[in-house]
């Protein structure tokens, strides 16, 4: 753990005690790693990803958050624990903003190794969870379990068929401002969680880029999700011509066609998401 979090844990052992606690979970996963790895060997590999994971923990700790673990390629933070955060959304989205602006400079740094550019995929999601010690007798390890950290892991899955950078969930969304650019994409059914996420993509663009797309989309959802498939389709497809690497444009034009060759069965506003 961090050196602030194991101080404030020795002032106070309590803490690690299970509560039950509002917090914001991140995930946050580096995309390509078998592929990247496999150029890089085994030494360049470990310098590679320590490097990036150290760039990324930056971000988290800039907003005062919690580094709760490394799993491989992907980090995993929290806010609003140990200590209370009542703005731990707002915390947690600023720093995954900062790493999606980290990335560039990551990738000029490491593009010619790579032979090609690294990406992240990246999902919050916000509610209560158990936090405390959830480690063993052999290793501690402070951290959250319960549903809100299994859907903020399922929401940074669905980042990967969406081809978007960063997804947030209804539950997050509520905690921001009209600072934060963001865009309804879909009613989702993920993996393994009985009931369907709501996701948004929050992006870095500034507002008077974004609206217009934000605007364009979420009338195309609107217009699907009233069984309207054809005027989605048309709203969609100008969409994709002025941004044709849009991916969740592109994947609500298919589930639209889809349902103009077939009439779709009952539930079928709610995307089910094709793996973790």
């Amino acid at each position: 753990m961090g050196p602030r979090l194991a101080a404030y844990l020795a002032e106070h052992p309590e803490a690690n005690k299970g509560k039950d606690a509002p917090v914001s979970i991140l995930f946050c996963d580096v995309r390509k790693f078998s592929s990247h790895s496999e150029k890089l060997g085994p030494e360049g590999t470990v310098e590679w990803i320590g490097k990036v994971m150290s760039r990324l923990s930056e971000c988290v700790q800039q907003q005062d958050g919690v580094i709760v673990d490394f799993i491989g390629d992907e980090l995993m933070a929290m806010w609003g624990a140990p200590v209370e955060q009542p703005d731990h959304a707002v915390r947690a989205c600023r720093a995954a903003l900062e790493m999606l602006d980290c990335l560039p400079a990551l990738n000029v740094e490491w593009n010619e190794r790579l032979k090609g550019p690294m990406d992240l995929g990246i999902g919050i999601n916000s509610g209560v969870a158990r936090v405390g010690d959830v480690g063993t007798e052999v290793r501690r390890k402070y951290g959250a379990l319960g549903n809100t950290v299994n859907r903020a892991s399922r929401v940074q899955g669905a980042t990967k068929h969406l081809k978007t950078r960063l997804l947030i969930t209804r539950a997050t969304k509520q905690l921001l401002d009209d600072s934060f650019a963001t865009r309804r994409i879909t009613l989702a059914e993920v993996v393994n969680i009985e009931q369907p996420v709501e996701l948004f993509e929050l992006s870095a663009a500034a507002k008077p880029i974004w609206s217009p797309l934000q605007r364009e989309y979420e009338s195309a959802l609107q217009e699907f999700e009233g069984r309207n498939f054809r005027a989605a389709a048309r709203v969609l497809s100008d969409i994709v011509l002025e941004h044709p690497e849009d991916g969740p444009a592109l994947v609500l034009l298919s589930r639209a066609v889809s349902c103009m060759v077939q009439e779709p069965a009952e539930g079928f506003q709610i995307w089910t998401v094709p793996g973790k």
